[in-house]
């Protein structure tokens, strides 16, 4: 003779066996991940940003130099540039002073940003050297099929014045933004992209 509640406590021995310590845990977790969206393609942005501001005449006594490197893989879908530069100084003063300093100063060689992307390859992708404002340049490399993975350097060297004592204050400067676009799997609730 079958007793009618056996069958019943054996299998909430079994249900509570299976919703207590570790495999509790593990069927807890798979039950919420059911829940949660799916993950999805998403697009992550990396940034490298040089940017200076000459603010004294003895500036242009020494160079600025800047050296960034970022990783480029086979994730990497673009990489854009941005690129402005201001000679302020070297239009802001009247007209005697003006020719004086191109004459004797602000040449190419006085005043300047040579900035330079080079491929883990060695290669050159993109470069720029100005004397004078560059207004508001973008790039956007493509992968041609693809681009050389590993190490990309940007280096940047600059010369340049300026004048923050007398109002109004005039000021080289530069800004320089590079982008490296990569795919990545986005998961919901979670900030970091894989």
């Amino acid at each position: 003779m079958r007793r009618p509640g056996l069958g019943a406590v054996l299998f909430m021995a079994v249900l509570m066996a299976s919703t207590s310590g570790c495999m509790g845990l593990i069927a807890a977790r798979e039950s919420i991940e059911s829940l949660r969206d799916p993950a999805y393609d998403s697009l992550d942005q990396k940034k490298i940003t040089v940017s200076h501001t000459f603010t004294e005449p003895t500036d242009y006594l020494s160079e600025y130099v800047n050296r960034s490197t970022f990783i480029v893989n086979e994730d990497t879908t673009e990489i854009d540039i941005y690129f402005k530069v201001t000679f302020e100084l070297s239009e802001a003063p009247p007209q005697v002073i003006q020719d004086f300093l191109v004459s004797n100063f602000l040449d190419n060689e006085s005043h300047y940003v040579r900035a330079t992307l080079t491929d883990s390859a060695g290669n050159i992708q993109w470069e720029q050297d100005v004397s004078e404002n560059a207004n508001p340049l973008e790039v956007r490399l493509q992968p041609n099929p693809s681009f050389a993975q590993g190490e990309w350097v940007l280096e940047v060297q600059a010369r340049g014045g300026g004048q923050t004592t007398l109002t109004p204050s005039t000021t080289d400067n530069f800004l320089i933004i590079v982008t490296a676009t990569n795919m990545c799997v986005q998961y919901p609730l979670v900030e970091d992209c894989f």
